[in-house]
């Protein structure tokens, strides 16, 4: 059952009216409750009219996600009878998501939508369910254009966890940080760029840590904090406003990402909380600066959805963000694209060379 229309620059959503109070709740909402987005009754229905600015904004699936919410059932109203490719694993409690496509889907497209919702079901929470470690632990080397194989990495949070509380996934997440921690020991990191964690919260919680590899790294002063949220890499790129007080803006955030792998030495290892989102645009970012290509890119940042964590990322998602920084064409030519947004954001250029020296293995 589709709840809307497409109107020129408008959308209107109409439902029949034995709901009762309804809203509009979404990717654009941010999953909260806005009175801007409630229903209003015309007649025998309830209507809502929205111009497409307004919730034009794509969710994990890579696409306008939503659901309609009861105030009286204090719920989502469940879906019925929707065909395969028009919603998506919700990612939170095993429910679906509303689709909205502002252009309409082909055939091919909704197929591949279908297959990804039912993919994202999937949870590993078993050792044996992974192929590796590395996948175990989202762990993985960044490579692409003129990065030295080996020498960029990327991982999920070595010590602090993520899914300690999810009723399936606590039993690997202690076994999924060892992990972690083993490997960058392996690979002998010697700097690392951590996205979730302030300084201030590396100072409070790093002393009373237990003993590891990572905790000598950040008294060494290799521990660097470039602390952005999901929010901000994903559709707060094109700007460098902060989210939370304790952040970064992204322009800010790519500023001392340059600095500091300019400034230190390799091997890197980029992360986050689970090593996927703020991990994944800060390493395509980096891979875009040293040329990597289009599918080199794509094909690192969709791993992620190996984790088995009963999420999954569309490669849109990384796509838009990076668009909207850089440029639509950012992907063609993207070493000089960046280059000329680094420019913008007037980094220096002896910064950027010895950024790129660094990361090639070439160090100045």
């Amino acid at each position: 059952m589709m709840h809307y229309q497409i109107q020129g620059d408008q959308v209107l959503f109409t439902l029949s009216s034995t709901y009762g109070k309804l809203y509009l709740k979404g990717t654009f909402t941010n999953w909260k409750l806005d009175e801007g987005f409630r229903f209003e009754r015309c007649g025998n229905e309830y209507q809502l009219k929205k111009n497409v600015n307004e919730v034009n904004k794509i969710g994990n699936s890579g696409f306008i996600e939503y659901v309609i919410w009861s105030e009286e059932a204090q719920a989502a109203v469940e879906i019925d009878n929707v065909q395969d490719g028009y919603c998506f694993n919700n990612q939170s409690n095993g429910g679906l998501n509303h689709l909205l496509f502002l252009e309409k889907p082909s055939e091919c497209q909704l197929k591949e939508i279908s297959e990804a919702s039912k993919h994202s079901f999937f949870i590993k929470n078993q050792k044996t369910h992974f192929s590796s470690d590395y996948q175990l632990a989202n762990f993985r080397s960044v490579d692409g254009g003129d990065l030295k194989p080996g020498w960029l990495y990327r991982s999920y949070h070595p010590v602090t966890p993520s899914r300690a509380n999810h009723s399936v996934l606590k039993v690997i997440e202690p076994v999924r940080q060892a992990t972690a921690m083993a490997l960058t020991e392996q690979h002998r990191i010697s700097s690392v760029i951590n996205l979730s964690d302030s300084e201030e919260v590396l100072a409070r919680s790093m002393p009373s840590a237990p003993e590891s590899y990572y905790q000598r790294c950040w008294q060494k002063g290799n521990v660097h904090s470039v602390p952005m949220a999901y929010e901000t890499v994903y559709f707060m790129s094109d700007r460098n406003e902060a989210l939370n007080d304790d952040e970064l803006g992204f322009e800010d955030g790519i500023r001392r990402l340059i600095a500091v792998v300019a400034r230190h030495s390799g091997p890197y290892l980029v992360h986050c909380r689970l090593g996927s989102d703020r991990t994944g645009v800060t390493c395509a970012f980096l891979q875009l600066l040293m040329g990597a290509s289009k599918q080199e890119i794509a094909d690192n940042y969709l791993k992620t959805n190996q984790l088995g964590i009963g999420e999954y990322r569309s490669f849109r998602l990384l796509e838009r963000a990076l668009q909207a920084a850089i440029g639509k064409d950012c992907f063609s030519n993207g070493d000089e694209k960046v280059k000329a947004y680094l420019k913008r954001l007037n980094i220096p250029e002896e910064l950027m060379t010895q950024a790129k020296a660094n990361l090639s293995g070439k160090m100045c």
